[in-house]
C-alpha cells in the first residue's frame, strides 16, 4: 500500500467518522446497504432533502459487469460471480463518495457519478487492492464500460475518474492509468469509441475539422443550440397545448419559465413561491415615468442562482438568492401562469407545511383516529376514482383546462355514489396486508368486509408507510439560504406528487386535496422529460402531432445557450447579458455565444459610401476591420490608403485586395488569393503574419492538439542516442522545436492580435518575394504618383 493511498483512505474515515457515520457499511450478498447503515449523500452535503442520493449499494453495476463477463470469455478467461466488493475495494470507493463530497465539495449527483466508475472496476481488479490495479485491469474494466454505455457518457465518466481520484492523487502505484483506457481491437469496442468521442466532441464544444466554421454563416459550436424543430415544438406545447396531468400543468410551466428567462433547469425547477417583485419608476417630481413616455413599474423575479461560489458554505450547500428583470412583453403571461401554479399547488402545500411541522404524514388525524378505506386509498395513491361510477368527459375536460381543485370536489361526491372498485385489491394485497381493515367502533374486521363500511386506523398506515414505503415519506427536511435562513421545500413553488402512479401509468385523475406524499419539482426527470434519457414518454410523445414530432428531443440547457446567442445577435451589450444570466465574468457569457461570423459583425455600422462601394465580401471585411476582429498586412495598408488617400481610394484597395475572409482552424486571415491559392494552407500557424486570434474555443483546442503532436515528436527525436542519430535528425529536431515554439506564441496572444506581426508572408511564394503581388503594384503606383 502507497503512503498516499493510506492517507487518502485515513483521512476518508477521520470525517466519516466526525459526522456520526458508521464505516462499516451492513449490506446482503447482492451488495444492498441496510436503511440502518447506508449514507444520506444529500444530506451528507446539504442541501434540499429531496431528491435524495444514498450510498445503498455496494455491489456490481448490472451492465457494465455483464459485458466485462463477454470481454473475459471471448479472451478465454473464467466469468466472474457477482457479489460485493472486497473490503480494500469498499474502502476505496466510500473514501470517494467522502473526498468527493466534503472536500472537493462536489454535489451528491456527481460523486455519485465518480463513485460509479469505482463499483466499475472493481470486479476486473478481482483480488488486486486498488493501489496495485494493473493497466490490463484499467482497459478491461474500460472496455466493459464502454460496450455497455449507449451514448459513450459512461466511458467518459470512468476515464474522468481514473484520471481525477486515481492518477491525479497518486493513489495506485503505476502511474497515469488513464492512458490505457483505450477500445480493444474489435468492431463493437471502436465503434463504441467513436460513440464516447462523439458526445466528448459536443461536451467541449469542438470535434476537430468538423466542427469549425466554414463559412460566416455557420454557427460556431451549434451542437450545443437546440434543434429548430424541436424548439418551436416545444414552445407549441407549453403554451397551446392542454396538459393531461397535472404534474404535466407543472412541468409546462417551469419551461414556460426557462424559456422566458433563460434560467437553468434547476434554477426553474426550485422557483420560489414569493418570486414576484415589482419596481416602481418615478420622475423628479415623483410622478410615475410612464406619464413621460417610460415604464412607471417593472417586474423582477426572485430565483435561486446556481454555480455561485457563495452557496458552498462550511455547513453545505445552501441557495443563492438573486433577481432578473422579466421584459416587459412576457410580464403577463408570467404573472398569469405562475399565479396558476401557486393556485392549484396550494393543497399540496398546506399538507407539505403541516407534515413539516408535525412530522407527521396526515397530520389533518390524530393517530388513533378511523377514517374510511376508501379515504385512505386515495391518500395513499392519489386515484381520485375509487367505484364504479362513471366521471363525465365534460368534468374531465373542465378539469384538467385549469386543475382547480373545487372540481375534485365533485368527482368525489359522485365517487360516492357508486359502488367501491379497486379497494378490495389493493387493501388484500400482499404490500398492504399487514395494515388491519376495521369496522366504525375500531374493532378488527374478520370475514368478508363490506368496503362501504370499511375502516383503517391513522397510526397503522403511518407506521407501514415509514416501514415499507420510504419512496412515499414527503420532502420536509429544510436547507438554508446564504443568508442564513431557513427554507423549506413548501416554500417552493412547483410542488410534484411523488411516486405518482396513476398519471404516470394510466393517464388517470389524481386527486391533490388528498394525495399525501409531496416532493418538489425534480430537475433530472424534468430534463428527462424533453431529452427522452428517463424513463417514461417525452412530451414530444405525449403531445407530437406527427410521428416526426413524436421522435424529437431536446436538452434543456441548450435553451440557455440560445437565449444567450439571441441577445448577442440582437446587439445587447455583454455586461447585461452577463448580469442577466447570474455570471461573474464576461467571458463567461461568451462561451455561450455561437453567433456566426456573419451575426457578429451584422451590426457593426457602416458608412454609407461604404455600402455603394465595396462589394459583399469587401463589405464583410471592412466590418471586421472596423470591429478590431482582424489583422494583417492587408488590414494596414488598407488603414494606411484611408489615412493618406480618403475612403474612396482605401475601399476601392480593399475591393481589389480582399476577396474574402478565410477561417482557419488556428484563427482568421484576410489576404488576397484571388490568383494563386496560399501555397502553405493550414500552416498558418507557423509564424505567418497574416494569422490573427480570435476568441473562438475550436481554434484554440487546436492550437494545443498540434502542440502536443510536435511536443511528442521531440521527445521521441531527443531519445535517440547519439550514437544512432540519422542524417536529418538534426533538420528534423529543428523543424519541429520552430513550430513548438510559434504554437506557443499564438497561444499566447490575445484574441484580435497577431502572434506574428513581424512574421513571414508564407502566402508568398520565393518568386513572388520580388514585387508581383497586388500589394506591391499598389505601392509602386502610389509611389509614381509621389
Amino acid at each position: 500500500m502507497n503512503p498516499f493511498y493510506a492517507e487518502y483512505i485515513a483521512t476518508a474515515k477521520r470525517l466519516t467518522e466526525e459526522r456520526g457515520l458508521s464505516w462499516n457499511l451492513v449490506f446482503d450478498g447482492d451488495g444492498k446497504v441496510s436503511k440502518d447503515t447506508r449514507w444520506n449523500l444529500t444530506e451528507l452535503r446539504g442541501g434540499l432533502s429531496k431528491p435524495v442520493a444514498w450510498l445503498g449499494q455496494v455491489g456490481v453495476d448490472t451492465a457494465p459487469f455483464e459485458k466485462l463477463n463477454d470481454i473475459r470469455v471471448e479472451m478465454g478467461q473464467g466469468l466472474l460471480l457477482p457479489k460485493p466488493m472486497s473490503p480494500h475495494w469498499l474502502d476505496f470507493f466510500q473514501a470517494v463518495l467522502i473526498h468527493q463530497l466534503l472536500l472537493a465539495q462536489t454535489k451528491p449527483g456527481s460523486a455519485v457519478q465518480v463513485g460509479a466508475g469505482i463499483r466499475r472496476l472493481a470486479p476486473a481488479a478481482e483480488d488486486t487492492p486498488p493501489w496495485a490495479v494493473t493497466p490490463d485491469q484499467i482497459q478491461q474494466a474500460y472496455n466493459a464500460v464502454l460496450r455497455s454505455s449507449e451514448s459513450g457518457k459512461q466511458a467518459l465518466d470512468f476515464v474522468t475518474m481514473v484520471r481525477n481520484v486515481i492518477d491525479k492523487q497518486k493513489l495506485a502505484d503505476t502511474p497515469a492509468l488513464a492512458r490505457f483506457c483505450q477500445p480493444y481491437a474489435s468492431k463493437e469496442a471502436l465503434t463504441a469509441q467513436q460513440r464516447a468521442d462523439a458526445v466528448k466532441d459536443r461536451q467541449n464544444a469542438h470535434g476537430g475539422r468538423k466542427s469549425l466554421r466554414r463559412s460566416l454563416a455557420e454557427r460556431k459550436s451549434a451542437s450545443k443550440l437546440p434543434d429548430e424543430k424541436a424548439f418551436w415544438e416545444l414552445v407549441r406545447i407549453v403554451f397551446t397545448e392542454t396538459p393531461l396531468s397535472f404534474s404535466d400543468a407543472i412541468r409546462f410551466a417551469a419551461f414556460k419559465v426557462q424559456i422566458i428567462m433563460g434560467f437553468r433547469i434547476g434554477e426553474a425547477a426550485l422557483l420560489p413561491l414569493d418570486w414576484k417583485r415589482w419596481r416602481e419608476y418615478l420622475d423628479a417630481d415623483g410622478r410615475p415615468a410612464g406619464e413621460h413616455g417610460g415604464f412607471s413599474r417593472s417586474l423582477i423575479i426572485r430565483y435561486f442562482a446556481e454555480k455561485q461560489e457563495e452557496d458552498d458554505l462550511a455547513e453545505g450547500l445552501a441557495l443563492y438568492e438573486n433577481i432578473q428583470h422579466v421584459p416587459p412583453m412576457f410580464e403577463e403571461i408570467l404573472v398569469e401562469t405562475l399565479d396558476h401554479i401557486a393556485t392549484i399547488t396550494a393543497p399540496l402545500r398546506k399538507r407539505l407545511k403541516r407534515q413539516a411541522e408535525t412530522g407527521r404524514i396526515f397530520p389533518e388525524y390524530a393517530e388513533d383516529a378511523l377514517v374510511p378505506a376508501w379515504e385512505m386509498y386515495v391518500r395513499m395513491t392519489g386515484n381520485a376514482v375509487f367505484s364504479d361510477a362513471e366521471v363525465p368527459p365534460e368534468l374531465i375536460r373542465q378539469y384538467r383546462e385549469s386543475y382547480d381543485p373545487q372540481y375534485l370536489d365533485t368527482i368525489r361526491d359522485l365517487q360516492l355514489d357508486g359502488r367501491p372498485a379497486g379497494l378490495s385489491q389493493f387493501w388484500t394485497n400482499p404490500a398492504q396486508r399487514t395494515i388491519p381493515i376495521r369496522t366504525s367502533a375500531g374493532v378488527i374486521e374478520s370475514g368478508r368486509i363490506n368496503w362501504r363500511s370499511a375502516f383503517v386506523r391513522i397510526g397503522d398506515v403511518e407506521e407501514h408507510i415509514r416501514e415499507n414505503r420510504g419512496t412515499k415519506l414527503s420532502a420536509t427536511k429544510p436547507t438554508a439560504t446564504t443568508d442564513g435562513t431557513v427554507f423549506y421545500p413548501h416554500d417552493l413553488l412547483f410542488l410534484m406528487p411523488i411516486r405518482n402512479l396513476i398519471e404516470g401509468r394510466n393517464n388517470g385523475l389524481l386527486d391533490t386535496t388528498l394525495y399525501s406524499a409531496i416532493g418538489i419539482l425534480d430537475k433530472g426527470p424534468l430534463n428527462g422529460s424533453l431529452s427522452g434519457k428517463a424513463s417514461g414518454e417525452t412530451l414530444f410523445q405525449r403531445y407530437g402531432q406527427t410521428d416526426e414530432d413524436c421522435a424529437l428531443t431536446l436538452t434543456s440547457h441548450s435553451l440557455r445557450h440560445l437565449q444567450n446567442t439571441e441577445l448577442f445577435r440582437l446587439g445587447v451589450a455583454d455586461t447585461m447579458i452577463t448580469k442577466k444570466f447570474g455570471r461573474r465574468s464576461v467571458q463567461q457569457s461568451y462561451e455561450y455565444d455561437h453567433r456566426s461570423l456573419h451575426e457578429d459583425i451584422e451590426h457593426i455600422d457602416v458608412p454609407p459610401e461604404a455600402e455603394d462601394s465595396l462589394g459583399d465580401k469587401a463589405l464583410q471585411v471592412y466590418k471586421m476591420i472596423a470591429a478590431n476582429k482582424v489583422r494583417g498586412p492587408i488590414v494596414d495598408e488598407f488603414r494606411r490608403v484611408q489615412r493618406e488617400y480618403g475612403d474612396d481610394a482605401a475601399f476601392d484597395y480593399l475591393n481589389a485586395e480582399a476577396d474574402g475572409l478565410h477561417v482557419t482552424p488556428y484563427g482568421l486571415c484576410v489576404n488576397s488569393f484571388t490568383s494563386d491559392p496560399c501555397p502553405k494552407h493550414l500552416e498558418c500557424f507557423n509564424g505567418c503574419l497574416h494569422l490573427a486570434r480570435t476568441d473562438v474555443v475550436e481554434e484554440h483546442d487546436q492550437l494545443e492538439k498540434m502542440r502536443d503532436r510536435f511536443a511528442k515528436i521531440i521527445i521521441q527525436l531527443e531519445s535517440v542516442p547519439e550514437g544512432r542519430r540519422y542524417a536529418g535528425w538534426a533538420n528534423q529536431i529543428a523543424h519541429a522545436r520552430i513550430r513548438y515554439e510559434n504554437i506557443g506564441k499564438a497561444l499566447a496572444t490575445e484574441p484580435g492580435e497577431r502572434p506574428f506581426p513581424d512574421g513571414t508572408d508564407l502566402s508568398v511564394t520565393p518568386e513572388q518575394k520580388f514585387g508581383n503581388t497586388i500589394i506591391d503594384t499598389m505601392n509602386r503606383l502610389r509611389d509614381l504618383d509621389d
